[in-house]
C-alpha cells in the first residue's frame, strides 16, 4: 500500500514537473535572446524608426518566445492599450530583472525625455555584464551540482553491484517489511539531502 502511495504521488506530480520544466525552458530562451532585443530596438530607433515600429521590426527577426512575446505586445498596442502598459504585462509574464530593468527605463524615457536609444545602449552593457557573471557562477556552482548527483546516485549504485554480487543477502530488502522499510528511509534521506545541496549551490542572480 505504502508504495502503491508513493507511486501514486509521484505519477501525480509528473504533469507539473514537465509544465514547470517547460515555462522555465521558456523563460530561458527569452531571457537569452534580451541583449538581441535592446539592441534591435537601438538600432531602429538610430535609423529614425518611432519605438513602436522598432519593437515590430525585431519582433519579426527573433523567432522564438521572444517573438511571440513582442507580437502579442503589438496586438496589444494596436487595440489602444498605451505601450508600456503592454510592456508592463510582458513583465508579468515573463518576469526577470533584466526585463524589468528595460521596461522601466523605456516607460522612464518616454515619460521625461532624452535619447531612449542611448539608454538602451546602457542596458545592454548591463545585460551582458550580468549574464557573463552568470555565467561564471553556474562555472564554479558545477562541482557543487555534480556532488548532489552523486550522493543521491551512490546508494542505488551500491545496491546494484551488491545485488549483483549477492543476491541472497540483498533480497530480503526487497522482501520483506522491515526491507521496504529501509529502503524508504534512504530514499527519504536522499531527497532531503539532494534538496539541501541543491538549494546551497542553488544561487539568484
Amino acid at each position: 500500500v505504502g508504495c502503491g502511495l508513493l507511486i501514486a504521488v509521484f505519477c501525480f506530480q509528473i504533469p507539473k514537473w514537465w509544465l514547470n520544466a517547460r515555462i522555465r525552458k521558456r523563460q530561458q530562451l527569452f531571457d537569452v535572446r534580451l541583449t538581441d532585443l535592446t539592441l534591435g530596438i537601438a538600432n531602429g530607433l538610430r535609423a529614425g524608426a518611432a519605438l513602436p515600429q522598432s519593437l515590430e521590426l525585431v519582433a519579426r527577426d527573433m523567432g522564438g518566445p521572444m517573438t511571440e512575446e513582442l507580437a502579442l505586445v503589438m496586438h496589444e498596442y494596436r487595440l489602444g492599450i498605451d505601450l508600456p502598459e503592454s510592456l508592463s504585462r510582458l513583465c508579468e509574464r515573463m518576469p526577470g530583472e533584466d526585463l524589468s530593468l528595460l521596461v522601466t527605463a523605456i516607460r522612464l524615457t518616454m515619460q521625461s525625455g532624452g535619447s531612449l536609444a542611448e539608454v538602451l545602449d546602457r542596458i545592454t552593457d548591463t545585460i551582458r555584464q550580468r549574464v557573463e557573471f552568470h555565467d561564471r557562477l553556474m562555472t564554479m556552482t558545477a562541482q557543487g551540482r555534480f556532488e548532489a548527483i552523486a550522493m543521491a546516485s551512490a546508494p542505488f549504485l551500491a545496491f546494484l553491484i551488491l545485488f549483483l554480487l549477492d543476491r541472497d543477502l540483498m533480497l530480503p530488502l526487497l522482501q520483506t517489511k522491515v526491507g521496504w522499510v529501509a529502503i524508504g528511509a534512504v530514499v527519504t534521506l536522499e531527497v532531503i539531502g539532494f534538496m539541501i545541496i541543491n538549494k546551497i549551490v542553488s544561487i539568484d542572480v
